[in-house]
């Protein structure tokens, strides 16, 4: 009974495994079992080796002791399932075969775009950033062409975004969406790149056999200058140098262009406004004219009359005014000054009142007048070949500020 109970409970790893053969020592006389099969394999008979053993391992021949039981039940050709030899006494795992399994699909995530809320302007020039989303609705600021804004969330065909000191809304059909963060900094961006690991070397070329040049630090950030296959070239400000790093050990970020707030647009116009003055008011020095002591008296009297508080450049701009004039009409200092409707001191009174003062001259505005005067007869001009002057109320109300040559000199604008 214990041998049966044995080989029974073996019965389920037979099927799938190849039976273990022991030691031939061990083996007891070899008992062929004729296995029926299914009516599906054609009544085919399959031969299997079984080998019997007792609880106790000491396996025996029973192949002429008729009295052993039978390997068959008591239904004909109904055979007993054999076991298989294990010296381990160890059962054996059982393992259920599938046909044709179906691999596992391995699903890769696309990495993590870190840009992907980035949208670029494509407006001609510059898209309004608005307070609300209507086209109605005040600017309080601009996004230029190919500059960035990062998209906070979408409404009715907005965008409300962020870019820079700037929060509002653009029309979702002048922003470029969706690019890669590969694009967004080949093309957008100014390409920098951050390291991420504490100690990394620099190589003068991209060779790992290249002298190191530095070591720069985890965190820090160094601009890109070029890429080449696994290296890139960073610029060492600090050091004035250039050298190479392993792509694989920093981070490529970007920084893009930003819109314009309505406040820095007016600073960025002021700053403009003011190179271009100075641009167009540097003093050069040209051939100077000859002209009389009442010449340069009148010239004096009536820059005082109409910059008497005004700065040297102004009275100098002043000064060249009336010698421009004078140059284009060949004409004389007294002919151009009192000409009717040029010189509004000449008909007031004004300058009359300074010619009788003139041999008085002497507080610093004064002198500084005599100076600008003569420096101008001597050649020195900052307005070029400008001919007009206003006070800069009067030429703000008459749109003489708006002129493409108008320059603003003091309280004075020249044309």
């Amino acid at each position: 009974m214990i041998v049966f109970m044995t080989v029974f409970s073996l019965t389920a790893i037979f099927d799938i495994r190849t039976p273990i053969h022991t030691d031939k020592s061990k083996e007891s006389k070899s008992d062929k079992v004729v296995i029926a099969t299914s009516d599906k394999l054609a009544n085919k008979t399959q031969q299997i080796k079984i080998h019997s053993f007792s609880n106790d391992n000491d396996l025996e021949d029973k192949s002429d002791d008729s009295t052993q039981p039978s390997n068959l039940t008591s239904e004909e050709n109904t055979p007993i399932t054999p076991a298989i030899a294990n010296t381990d006494e160890t059962a054996l795992p059982t393992i259920v075969p599938t046909l044709n399994p179906t691999p596992t699909p391995i699903v890769t995530e696309a990495p993590k775009q870190k840009y992907a809320n980035i949208g670029i302007s494509i407006a001609k020039d510059f898209v309004h950033i608005r307070m609300k989303p209507s086209t109605k609705s005040e600017s309080v600021g601009k996004l230029y062409r190919n500059s960035a804004a990062e998209i906070l969330k979408t409404e009715d065909g907005w965008f409300y975004v962020e870019s820079g000191s700037v929060k509002g809304y653009i029309k979702c059909d002048l922003l470029k969406t969706g690019l890669s963060d590969d694009t967004l900094i080949k093309k957008y961006g100014t390409p920098s790149a951050r390291v991420n690991v504490d100690g990394l070397n620099v190589r003068k070329d991209p060779d790992m056999d290249s002298k190191k040049i530095t070591t720069i630090y985890q965190d820090e950030t160094y601009r890109v200058l070029e890429t080449k296959g696994d290296w890139i070239k960073i610029d060492l400000e600090d050091e004035k140098i250039n050298g190479y790093v392993k792509k694989e050990f920093v981070e490529l970020e970007a920084e893009f262009k930003d819109a314009i707030s309505k406040k820095q647009e007016e600073k960025i116009l002021q700053l403009k406004a003011e190179k271009r003055l100075k641009k167009q008011t540097t003093i050069k020095h040209g051939n100077g004219f000859n002209y009389t002591d009442d010449d340069l008296k009148l010239l004096v009297c009536l820059i005082q009359a109409e910059a008497g508080h005004q700065s040297y450049e102004c009275k100098l701009a002043v000064a060249n005014v009336v010698l421009n004039r004078v140059k284009l009409h060949k004409a004389s200092f007294q002919a151009i000054i009192y000409s009717p409707g040029q010189f509004s001191v000449a008909k007031s009174g004004s300058l009359e009142k300074q010619l009788n003062r003139f041999d008085h001259f002497s507080n610093q505005a004064e002198l500084l007048t005599i100076k600008a005067a003569k420096d101008a007869l001597s050649g020195s001009n900052n307005i070029g070949t400008r001919r007009f002057f206003h006070s800069y109320a009067a030429a703000v109300k008459k749109g003489y500020d708006k002129k493409s040559t108008a320059v603003k000199l003091g309280g004075l604008v020249f044309w």
